[in-house]
């Protein structure tokens, strides 16, 4: 006869025990708070799979658009101001990669001020013993994004035929360049959604970033000269994708500013959450 604790039931008992252990037990270290805060919020978001899926494959659906404007185009023509399908296909597809980890880690800063600082939402927010700022972006993480991101992703798989071989340094640098994507988007936001500490809107300013975020897709010399000096220097969005896939796409003139996106982001993202703590500093609740 078998030990009483290998039957089948008593085992299945035991895992479930001491998997509801591991969850009721509080968690000893900060990160540690952090990941079950995020595991909660994706329960959350997954409660309702119907409605996700359809948000899943309407945002997938929107960002597929773009892979039939780019065949649209070079249907038509050979070539666009001399960068070929594969070298534009690489930039959309990088770019396309980082925005949608982007929509998916740092949607709340589009609900900052309509929500958490007119309606009050901060109030609860602060009565917890956590960072404010990264509660706003766990709450309201984004996972129907995540097909956006790996759409991006088949472009990359796409272009790099196309281009000339990678070497083991390229490889090993395309997440860093993609995640540098991702810190650039929400170092600007965050910097931008700052500014409803003091002025009070409701949106506008964040919507423009979503807006002009498009920039991030095309070859950066296609632009007047002013726009290049824009998207280089004061709003870095060449930063995103364009100067990184110039390194993949053999084009030497601009391999400074692509070994530069890391530094470039990591500046742009810690500066963005100074501004949006400094601007905490100013906050009065609204008493609703």
């Amino acid at each position: 006869m078998r030990p009483a604790s290998r039957h089948p039931r008593h085992q299945a008992f035991q895992r479930t025990a001491r998997a509801e252990s591991a969850y009721t037990t509080a968690p000893t270290s900060r990160l540690a708070i952090y990941g079950r805060y995020l595991l909660m919020r994706a329960k959350v978001r997954l409660a309702y799979r119907g409605d996700f899926l359809l948000n899943a494959v309407g945002d997938l659906l929107v960002a597929a658009i773009g892979v039939v404007f780019l065949w649209a185009v070079f249907s038509h023509v050979p070539d666009i101001a001399g960068w070929s399908f594969s070298e534009v296909l690489l930039i959309w597809g990088l770019a396309e990669t980082s925005t949608g980890l982007f929509f998916v880690l740092f949607q709340g800063l589009w609900h900052v001020n309509q929500r958490y600082l007119l309606q009050g939402e901060l109030d609860r927010v602060l009565l917890r013993p956590l960072d404010p700022y990264t509660q706003v972006l766990l709450d309201n993480i984004n996972l129907e994004d995540l097909p956006v991101g790996l759409l991006g992703v088949g472009m990359i798989a796409v272009a790099l035929p196309g281009l000339p071989p990678l070497s083991w340094s390229q490889w090993v640098m395309l997440p860093v360049f993609v995640a540098g994507g991702v810190a650039i988007l929400g170092g600007v936001l965050t910097g931008v959604s700052s500014a409803g500490f003091r002025i009070h809107h409701r949106g506008t300013a964040v919507g423009l970033v979503y807006q002009s975020a498009v920039f991030n897709r095309y070859p950066l010399d296609i632009f007047h000269q002013r726009i290049q000096l824009a998207l280089t220097w004061v709003v870095p969005f060449a930063f995103v994708a364009f100067f990184p896939a110039t390194w993949y796409c053999g084009r030497t003139e601009w391999l400074p500013f692509a070994f530069a996106q890391p530094v470039v982001a990591a500046v742009v993202l810690i500066g963005g959450v100074g501004l949006w703590r400094r601007g905490m500093l100013s906050y009065r609740s609204p008493g609703s």
